[in-house]
């Protein structure tokens, strides 16, 4: 499973396409309007961004050496 993951791009990554994929069916199933739609997506959009930067940040910070002044 580690190998498709990489191949989509990462848990986050495959989590945003699937949640992605469902909202737009729901769209065309006429479950929800656009708006909806389109708020929904700006929320994974977010969602997966800023859970890719948190999780940089931190690795950079773990990795990062102390200054000697």
């Amino acid at each position: 499973m580690k190998n498709f993951f990489d191949f989509i791009g990462g848990r986050k990554m495959f989590f945003a396409l699937v949640l992605t994929i469902v909202v737009s069916i729901f769209l065309y199933s006429g479950r929800c309007d656009f708006d909806q739609w389109s708020n929904f997506c700006v929320w994974v959009f977010g969602s997966y961004a800023i859970g890719n930067g948190v999780a940089h940040i931190g690795s950079g910070i773990s990795n990062s050496k102390p200054r000697v002044n």
